[in-house]
């Protein structure tokens, strides 16, 4: 109501509309006093009825490639879950080689990093990781601070771990490419992140050994469980070949026709004879998530189409420095944690941060290391469960508690700020970005 009467920075009322129905939207989803979809419902609304924005525009994410990845993933994923070989593959393994504190770290690690190639859909993915290492760990009686804090590391690793890769988290990467209206592909966005994210992983294991390190001494020297042999059915190690198939088409996508999605989505297709997929699992695509990514991937567009947002970001423009320059990146990673600590959601930060921040930096600094930046501020910094979806996932399921996430994020804030300055820039500066 206030911005319908004040109507700020000479906005008309049409823009005044679109912005005030924009703040009253964020609002409701920070807060929940309104449903998420109903509020995004209103978002979309709004930005049809009132923007002037063509339906292209305002319905960007559904008609784009990444809509479809993700949809046909949310199935793929489920097959994987049904066919039950995640886990009877990887118990026998934890038993075999998890036998002291540092292998079960280790082994957090290489499972996250491993499953990120076998399930696309991220939030499936640690799901179905919890409730392996859940079972593993009641089988050889680890106590329940000791749980809490292996636990607490599977889904913190996770969160690092899925910045290397486009793939890694296709709903936070793909939203990130797509609202900074950049085409980034698997073997781009592995040159820009995977080796300093990588040696920033190693600094949070470090971090995370020190945090813990009491609870972690607890681990049994000879844990109960004994290795088992892995013993498969005639149609598990079918579903197998088949899966490892669909992985290594999908690993090495840059070197044949097929694209990821095409692929994932002929495998999901294919998951229905093979008995790996039936009509009821349909419902495993999360219909309220994407009606809430396609008002987030809206605002952008919209808002530049409408004039809101040149008058909006203009703002902003004296903050910055006139070059980019590490003060300048200073600036990009200080306002996005800022913006994330309060709006708490990954996606709902990127709808308000990246189209202003690349408006902002449009012929100062260069787009790609820009939107990185953005990248590892929002998808990195976390201090409550809120500010993080995986996060969200694993308090929710009481895998651990606010406390943990209190007792790292503090400290791994700081980490993520250094590691811009000691690792991702310099690696930039070497590739000929900066």
């Amino acid at each position: 109501a206030l911005i319908l009467l004040l109507r700020p920075l000479g906005f008309t009322l049409q823009q005044s509309v679109i912005l005030a129905a924009l703040v009253l939207t964020i609002l409701w989803w920070v807060t929940g006093v309104v449903e998420r979809t109903a509020a995004s419902l209103f978002l979309l609304a709004a930005f049809l009825l009132c923007s002037g924005a063509p339906i292209q525009t305002v319905f960007s994410f559904p008609l784009s490639e990444n809509f479809v990845l993700i949809t046909v993933s949310f199935l793929f994923s489920q097959g994987i879950s049904n066919s039950g070989l995640p886990g009877k593959l990887l118990q026998p393994l934890l038993a075999h080689f998890a036998r002291s504190p540092g292998r079960m770290v280790l082994s957090l690690l290489l499972s996250a990093a491993a499953m990120m190639f076998l399930i696309p859909q991220p939030f499936s993915r640690i799901i179905i990781l919890s409730l392996i290492y859940r079972e593993y760990f009641a089988r050889i009686n680890l106590s329940e601070p000791l749980r809490t804090a292996l636990l607490f590391g599977l889904y913190y690793f996770s969160i690092l771990i899925n910045m290397s890769m486009i793939r890694g988290d296709i709903i936070l990467n793909g939203a990130l490419s797509s609202m900074a209206g950049l085409t980034v592909d698997e073997g781009v966005w592995a040159a820009y992140m995977l080796a300093p994210t990588l040696a920033y992983l190693l600094a949070a294991v470090l971090l995370y050994r020190f945090l813990f390190r009491r609870v972690l001494r607890t681990f049994p020297s000879s844990p109960a469980q004994t290795a088992e042999r892995v013993q498969l059915t005639g149609s598990e190690r079918r579903n197998l070949v088949f899966l490892l198939a669909v992985v290594v088409l999908w690993a090495t996508e840059d070197f044949h026709p097929l694209t990821g999605t095409l692929v994932v989505a002929a495998a999901t297709a294919l998951m229905f004879p093979l008995g790996l997929l039936r009509l009821p699992d349909v419902k495993a695509i999360n219909v309220k998530l994407l009606i809430f990514l396609t008002a987030a991937f809206a605002i952008g567009g919209t808002l530049k189409s409408c004039g809101v947002a040149d008058r909006l970001f203009s703002l902003f423009v004296p903050v910055f420095p006139q070059t980019f320059s590490p003060a300048y990146a200073a600036v990009v990673l200080l306002t996005v944690v800022l913006l994330h600590t309060v709006l708490g959601s990954n996606i709902t930060t990127m709808s308000v941060v990246v189209p202003g921040l690349m408006s902002i930096g449009a012929g100062v600094a260069p787009p790609l290391p820009l939107m990185f930046l953005i990248c590892i501020a929002v998808c990195s910094q976390f201090l409550l469960p809120f500010h993080h979806v995986i996060l969200l996932l694993g308090e929710g399921d009481r895998c651990y508690s606010t406390h943990e996430l209190l007792r790292v994020g503090i400290p791994h804030t700081a980490l993520m700020l250094f590691a811009v300055f000691l690792l991702y820039l310099p690696w930039w500066r070497l590739l000929g970005a900066l």
